[in-house]
This record gives structure tokens, sequence and C-alpha cells, in this order.
């Protein structure tokens, strides 16, 4: 009788020790904070997101422009809390926030010249696009640039003579940084 009375008493022991796990693995405060990887599911209209398994977070200030399918550094408090501080990766479904590069310009006897150029990525929404002529010699050196046609997928560059004086170039380089912080 005591060889059962003992092992009833270890069965138990054992049973809430691993009760005792498994609440303070799902527990917050008894785990203390924790921080995972998560992707964008909602994005709610009270600066929080959703993620794919159903935890509503709070975006942190730095967390701008939002998407479904971002992938997001979640963290949560000892209290339970949860907050996002924003994109951990890019990938499909991804938007940079800034993205630049260059457009190589070529024209013949014009004071005018325009491209379209594609963004490597699109934008959640439309950016604001600026625009630099790199380098360029003689007559190119007064040239002005700029952005026109702006979409979240690219925009036209556009240079232009600061008098209608045709002139020639090739391969001018066009930097532009687009962004929609």
């Amino acid at each position: 009788m005591k060889r059962t009375a003992h092992r009833a008493a270890r069965d138990l022991v054992g049973a809430l020790r691993r009760q005792t796990v498994r609440v303070g693995s799902d527990t917050p405060g008894v785990r203390g904070a924790d921080w995972r990887i998560a992707v964008v599911a909602t994005v709610n209209p009270d600066n929080t997101v959703t993620t794919e398994d159903g935890i509503t977070v709070r975006r942190w200030e730095c967390y701008l422009a939002p998407a479904v399918g971002d992938i997001i550094g979640i963290t949560q408090s000892g209290g339970g809390s949860w907050g996002t501080w924003g994109r951990w990766a890019t990938g499909p479904g991804i938007t940079r926030s800034i993205q630049s590069g260059t457009a190589l310009m070529s024209w013949t006897a014009a004071s005018a010249v325009t491209a379209p150029v594609t963004f490597p990525a699109p934008f959640a929404t439309v950016p604001r696009v600026t625009t630099n002529i790199q380098s360029g010699a003689a007559e190119v050196a007064r040239w002005v640039s700029r952005a026109s046609a702006v979409t979240a997928s690219g925009f036209t560059a556009y240079m232009s003579a600061p008098a209608a004086t045709n002139t020639t170039g090739t391969n001018i380089p066009l930097q532009w940084i687009a962004t929609t912080l």
C-alpha cells in the first residue's frame, strides 16, 4: 500500500511540474518579456496591426506605412502587451520606405529629354521623388531635372536645358531617390 501511495504522490508531482511548465510558458508574467517574428495579416486604423496568427500588435512610431505581408519583429512585455518596431526583412509582398537608383539619359539635338523609371519594388503608396543630374559637361552642366507622373511603381524622369538650346548627351547619370517617409 505504501508503494502505491508513493507512486501516486510521484505521479502527482510529475503532473504538477508539467502543468507548471505549460502555464509558465503561456503566461508572460511568469516567463517575462519575449519577442519573435510575425507576418502582418491586417492593418488596422487604430495604429495596430494583426498578425497571421491573430495577435493584435501596437505599432511604434518608427513603423510607417505598414502593409499586409510585412515581416515584422514583435515584442511582448511582461504584462502581456504586444508592440512592433517595424519591418524585419524584405521579401514578397514587402515594400520599402526608401529606394534609390540611377537612370542613364541620352539624347541627340534636343533641349529636353524624358525616360520611364521603374522602382525596384513597388511602394504601398505614391512616394515623393527627388532627382539630381550626377554629372554632365559643357551645356549639360546647366540642365535641370525633375520627376513627373509619379506612381507607386515608377515615374518619368525629365531633364531640360535652361534655355531652348539643343544639345546632345550620352549616358548622363540622373540619380533619384524615392521615399514614403
